[in-house]
């Protein structure tokens, strides 16, 4: 017997990394999953739909651009149309936005990334809270970030909408918590995937530095293996940090997503190895 059996999860960002990783737990543990994500329907269907199907679990795919409300709404009337409701929502959706000091930025980059990080969570919540209410139950599940708590310069659009989402999230779950619905964020550390990849490669180009991809996955490599917990306050005694996985982060979103979580809301959690400690 499943944790979530008989549960119905919208999920969305779930072509790789955390979003795929949750898709696949829900589902092995009983949920109806319905995912989405930007890419092509076809890449999200062979990549994450085949093998939740390939296992006996059901699961509804759409393309959806979140920022986009008639998107959201048509993909969360789908949903109930397919599975009847929706239990449990997690906004995973994220861009990294620009790498740039914050007196660079255009107005465009600014609000593309308020708009998909923190404009996708409320349209999302937005559409799926009203059958919350009506069931009486309900788990939101959102995503802010470490960075908010460790920060790091030249990433001011995203810190600032992840800084957003704990806030969205704890008036959030005042409001619904009336209605047996929790609400809590995740803050997850860094899982050394290609993601990460990304960010540092932006981040070189900005600087006007050399960047080697091989290089930093292999760094990535070194920290999954060498990495202690915490070991990013004990540098000078010669470790290095610990990398988390996709998994890790699945694991606290099933926790939340379950019964057992019901008495926890308004919560910012940390997934992070001890990189962030408040």
């Amino acid at each position: 017997m499943g944790r979530l059996d008989g549960r119905v999860a919208l999920i969305t960002g779930c072509r790789r990394g955390f979003g795929k990783a949750m898709a696949e737990l829900f589902a092995s543990e009983g949920a109806a999953v319905s995912i989405c994500d930007i890419v092509p329907l076809e890449e999200l269907r062979r990549d994450v739909g085949a093998k939740i199907e390939a296992k006996r679990g059901k699961v509804l795919c759409s393309q959806t651009d979140v920022s986009d409300e008639a998107q959201v709404n048509s993909m969360v009337e789908s949903t109930i149309d397919e599975f009847g409701t929706i239990d449990i929502l997690v906004n995973n959706v994220g861009i990294g936005g620009p790498t740039k000091k914050t007196w660079e930025l255009t107005l465009p980059e600014w609000n593309r990334t308020m708009e998909v990080n923190l404009g996708g969570t409320f349209l999302c919540t937005k559409a799926v809270v009203p059958e919350m209410i009506r069931k009486n139950y309900g788990r939101i599940i959102n995503f802010s970030s470490t960075i908010v708590k460790s920060p790091y310069p030249y990433r001011t659009p995203y810190a600032t909408t992840k800084m957003g989402i704990i806030g969205f999230t704890r008036i959030l779950a005042l409001e619904v918590g009336r209605h047996n619905i929790t609400a809590n964020a995740i803050c997850p550390g860094n899982p050394g995937g290609e993601r990460n990849v990304e960010v540092l490669r932006d981040l070189a180009a900005y600087l006007g530095e050399p960047f080697d991809s091989d290089a930093a996955r292999e760094r990535f490599v070194e920290m999954r293996e060498r990495g202690v917990l915490g070991g990013k306050y004990l540098v000078g005694e010669g470790y290095v940090e610990a990398l988390i996985s996709h998994m890790d982060v699945a694991q606290m979103a099933l926790f939340l997503a379950s019964d057992e979580a019901g008495s926890i809301t308004g919560q910012d959690i940390n997934v992070s190895a001890g990189a962030s400690i408040w």
